[in-house]
This record gives structure tokens, C-alpha cells and sequence, in this order.
């Protein structure tokens, strides 16, 4: 009889535990560094202004979400391929509108080539600058996917902007694709006396939003969405 009623109890646990729904998985929020929008400060912290704004929704929402902080091409891949995940910020653009899942806009801004002062490089548009020997350029960077599109061949990939400045200024390429308006603060993050630059050629403006993979629960977006709204409010 006790063998009956233990098998009984066994099997309502074993039922009851399949029948119970699993638990959402939690998100994974990624961003690199890239001031003024998100940038690690002289004291260690995760700043920025897209991050101020990451930092409310997660705030709003009462999640306890730790951002990581890794380089862009790494970042890029992770959301690309890893459900649940979230990356900012990320440039909106047509190529990319059907491949992520978007919350914002959280910002915007500017890509233009850099060119070192005092050098021989002469270049006043994007045509010019396929003439080049080489270009620094952040891997699956918005920047670089639209310099991709106009066959540009002459690139070298860094691991991040600051990186690829510090090149620019050290003469190992000819020009840098960066910000516009954020430069002098890429600049400090890099090292680099920005009056060693001048912006050369123009290449486009985006806005910034918070891109999550494809396969995130739909609701969890629209709640992020939603808490975005209501903090621009």
C-alpha cells in the first residue's frame, strides 16, 4: 500500500513538474565602447547617453541586468546568432531592418572619413577615398557596411574606433571612418590630439536604436519599447 501511494505522489510530481511553464530566459544586454553614446569612464563605470537611456528602461522594467561591455564584431555576432540578446547602439539601417528586432530611436549620429593632417592623402569624397591604400574600419560597423555597398576593397578592420584613430594618427593608414560631432571625444578616449585630424569625406547619418535578436519574445521588446516611451515623456 505505501508503495502505491509513494508510485501515485512520484507521478503527480513528474506530471505536474512537465506541465509547469519554463521560465523566460533573461536578456542579455551588450554594447561596446563608442563616447558619447556608450563608453567606459576614468573611473571604471558604463556611461553614456544611450546608456543613460538603457540603464531607465532596465531601471523601469525592475530587471537586474548587468551590461557587457565587448568589442562591436564580436558584440554584432552574439545578437545576430543568440536569442535573447540585445545590443546597443546600433545604427537603423535598411540592410539591418528585417535581421533585428528595434527599440528606439536612442540617438543619433554621423560617419565621415578622417584623414590625417600634413599627409599626402587627398580625398573630398567617397569616389577619391577607393583610391587609397587602406582604411580603418570597425567590423560589421554600420559605416563599414555602407562603404562595403559601394565596393570599397581597401579596408583593414580594427576592434574598435579608438583603435582605428590611434592608426590614423600613428600613419599606418590613410583614413579612419568616424563620428562626426562625437570625434573629439573618440580622440580622448584614444589618445589622440583631435586637431591631428580633419574630416574629409562624408559618408552618412543614422539613428541609434537598441537591436535585439530575432528570436527574443516579441513582449519583451514592446515592454521595452514601452518603458523608452514613457522615460521620453
Amino acid at each position: 500500500m505505501n508503495k502505491l501511494c509513494f508510485a501515485l505522489i512520484a507521478g503527480i510530481l513528474l506530471v505536474t513538474a512537465c506541465v509547469t511553464p519554463a521560465q523566460p530566459a533573461k536578456l542579455r544586454v551588450i554594447t561596446e565602447e563608442y563616447p558619447p553614446f556608450n563608453y567606459t569612464d576614468a573611473g571604471g563605470n558604463l556611461v553614456g547617453s544611450s546608456t543613460e537611456a538603457v540603464k531607465g528602461i532596465i531601471n523601469r522594467l525592475g530587471e537586474n541586468i548587468t551590461i557587457e561591455v565587448m568589442p562591436w564584431a564580436r558584440a554584432y555576432e552574439t545578437v545576430l546568432g543568440e536569442p535573447d540578446t540585445a545590443l546597443y547602439s546600433m545604427a537603423r539601417t535598411p540592410e539591418r531592418e528585417n535581421v533585428f528586432m528595434w527599440v528606439g530611436p536612442i540617438g543619433s549620429y554621423e560617419n565621415w572619413l578622417y584623414a590625417k593632417k600634413g599627409s599626402n592623402v587627398r580625398c573630398s569624397s567617397l569616389d577619391e577615398a577607393k583610391a587609397v591604400k587602406c582604411i580603418a574600419v570597425v567590423k560589421d560597423e554600420a559605416g563599414q557596411q555602407k562603404l562595403a555597398q559601394q565596393g570599397f576593397i581597401n579596408i583593414v578592420y580594427t576592434d574598435s574606433i579608438a583603435d582605428g584613430l590611434k592608426n590614423l594618427a600613428e600613419g599606418e593608414v590613410d583614413l579612419w571612418l568616424g563620428p562626426g560631432a562625437e570625434v573629439e571625444l573618440v580622440a580622448k578616449q584614444a589618445g589622440v590630439d583631435a586637431a591631428q585630424i580633419e574630416a574629409v569625406a562624408f559618408v552618412h547619418k543614422v539613428d541609434l536604436y537598441i537591436a535585439f535578436n530575432k528570436n527574443t519574445p516579441y513582449a519583451t521588446v514592446l515592454a521595452w519599447q514601452n518603458a523608452l516611451d514613457s522615460l521620453k515623456k
